[in-house]
C-alpha cells in the first residue's frame, strides 16, 4: 500500500514517525496515530534512518573540511600567544612576554582534535632491523631462543652471543672499547678452560677465583 502513496507524502510521514519514535513512543502507539501496523512503523523508521545515514555519508567530506577550517582559524588566532614576543609599554620601554601556557594547552588540544578527525591518532610503529643477508648467525641471535625459536643446526650459542656483542659495538649501541675488553676476557677464559664441556668439570671454586682475578686485573 505504501508504494501507491506519493513519495512526498511518504517522506513527510516517515519524518513525523521518526520524530515520534525519538520522543519515546512505541511502534504500537505510533501505529494508532497514523492508522498503520507496528510493522509499518518499523519499516518507516528504517527508511528514515537510511536517508539520514546516506545524507550524513554524502556530506561528510564537506563537514570534515569545515571543521578543519574552523580548527585552523582557532589555532591561527592563538598561535602568537604561544611564542615569546616583545611588547612596548606606555613609557616606551619594551618587555619580553613569555608564552601563555593556557594558550599552549589550547593549541595542543586543537592539534589533537585535528589529528583525530584525520585519523592520525592511531599509533603505527614498525621497527625493522637491517641485517646483512649472509649473517645468518647474527640473525639467529637477534631472533633469540628466548622468543621460542630454535637456533640453526650446528650453531653455537656462545659464538652467537659474541657475534651479537660485536654487532652492538659496531653499531654504536655499546662503546667499542668496552666490547673489545669484554670479548678479550671471554676469549682468554675460553683458552684457559676450553669448551663448555670441559668447563663443566672445573670446580666452581676455581672458576670463582679466576673471575675474581679478572675483576682485580681490570680494576
Amino acid at each position: 500500500m505504501a508504494d501507491n502513496l506519493p513519495r512526498e507524502f511518504l517522506y513527510e510521514r516517515d519524518a513525523r514517525i521518526f520524530a515520534l519514535k525519538k520522543s519515546g513512543l512505541s511502534n504500537q502507539d505510533i501505529a494508532k496515530r497514523f492508522d498503520m501496523t507496528a510493522a509499518g512503523v518499523a519499516a518507516s523508521t528504517r527508511r528514515q534512518l537510511g536517508r539520514l545515514n546516506s545524507e550524513a555519508f554524502l556530506s561528510y567530506p564537506e563537514v570534515l573540511r569545515l571543521e578543519l577550517e574552523r580548527l585552523d582559524e582557532m589555532q591561527k588566532s592563538l598561535w602568537p600567544l604561544t611564542q615569546f614576543r616583545r611588547e612596548t609599554l606606555d613609557d616606551g620601554s619594551q618587555v619580553t612576554i613569555e608564552p601563555d601556557q593556557r594558550a599552549v594547552q589550547t593549541v595542543l588540544g586543537i592539534m589533537d582534535r585535528r589529528a583525530r578527525l584525520l585519523g592520525m591518532n592511531i599509533d603505527q610503529v614498525n621497527v625493522a632491523l637491517a641485517v646483512p643477508e649472509g649473517d645468518t648467525d647474527v640473525r639467529a641471535s637477534l631472533a633469540g631462543a628466548a622468543a621460542g625459536k630454535e637456533l640453526p643446526v650446528g650453531s653455537d650459542p656462545k659464538d652467537e652471543a659474541m657475534q651479537l656483542m660485536e654487532l652492538m659495538g659496531e653499531s654504536g649501541v655499546l662503546d667499542s672499547t668496552v666490547i673489545c675488553e669484554l670479548l678479550g676476557s671471554v676469549r682468554d677464559t675460553i683458552e684457559v678452560f676450553g669448551d663448555d664441556e670441559e668447563e663443566k668439570d672445573i670446580p666452581s671454586s676455581t672458576l670463582s677465583e679466576v673471575k675474581s682475578e679478572e675483576v682485580l686485573s681490570n680494576e
